[in-house]
């Protein structure tokens, strides 16, 4: 028994240590790091098998996980062919990146009012990392993501933060096109910087216009490298 349990890769001791009625959220998690990452792309067939052998599960929690992501728009299922990472037209992306921008906007007006300062020494310390992180998109995309998410948390408003991550979640590939130069990532990573400088200053208003225009930014970037 000892052996089995050291045989068990870190992924699957965390599934084990979750109950079912979490262990869902666990494997929504993972397919989604996996479209994060870029190891899978829009338009990719997901192989609930491999996913399964990978969480250390049964194909049904992965069943349900994907139907999950379904109703999220992350995944969809194509007759007699299985599930498939969802693929979004340049125009809805387009669409989408207003409605993300209109989102990132209000978090940062509502962030600049109640930001600790260890809080912010946080941000300041991440997007140093990010700087670090500038020669790999691979490296950038994940943390990048991850510091956007937290800045809308900062605003103290679930609802607004749950809206936020679903519609980021269908521009995951549309995002990375927008961060494939080391250009890219840098002005990204600036812009990150100047926000945090509003925040600093407790702006209200500059944080919030400084956040909608970085994501306004971010869909001009992926628009051009699609045209590329």
């Amino acid at each position: 028994m000892a052996e089995q349990v050291q045989a068990m890769t870190a992924l699957q001791r965390r599934v084990a240590e979750h109950q079912s009625s979490s262990l869902l959220q666990v494997i929504a998690e993972e397919l989604e790091q996996l479209i994060i990452t870029g190891v899978l792309t829009g338009g990719d067939r997901i192989n609930e098998s491999s996913l399964a052998a990978r969480l250390g599960v049964s194909r049904g929690p992965v069943r349900e996980a994907l139907r999950r992501l379904e109703r999220g728009k992350l995944v969809e299922f194509r007759t007699n062919r299985g599930m498939f990472v969802r693929e979004i037209s340049v125009d809805e992306a387009a669409q989408l990146y207003d409605i993300r921008a209109s989102l990132f906007g209000l978090a940062g007006r509502l962030a600049a009012e109640r930001i600790s300062a260890q809080q912010l020494a946080d941000l300041r310390e991440r997007v140093e990392q990010l700087q670090a992180a500038v020669p790999a998109v691979d490296d950038y995309y994940p943390r990048n993501v991850d510091l956007h998410r937290t800045l809308v948390a900062l605003s103290a408003n679930p609802r607004l933060a749950d809206l936020y991550d679903d519609v980021s979640k269908e521009l995951h590939l549309f995002r990375r096109h927008g961060l494939e130069s080391d250009a890219a990532r840098h002005l990204s990573n600036c812009q990150h910087a100047e926000i945090l400088d509003a925040v600093e200053h407790r702006d209200p208003a500059a944080t919030g216009r400084l956040m909608e225009a970085h994501i306004l930014s971010g869909k001009e970037r992926m628009l051009a490298a699609l045209r590329d």
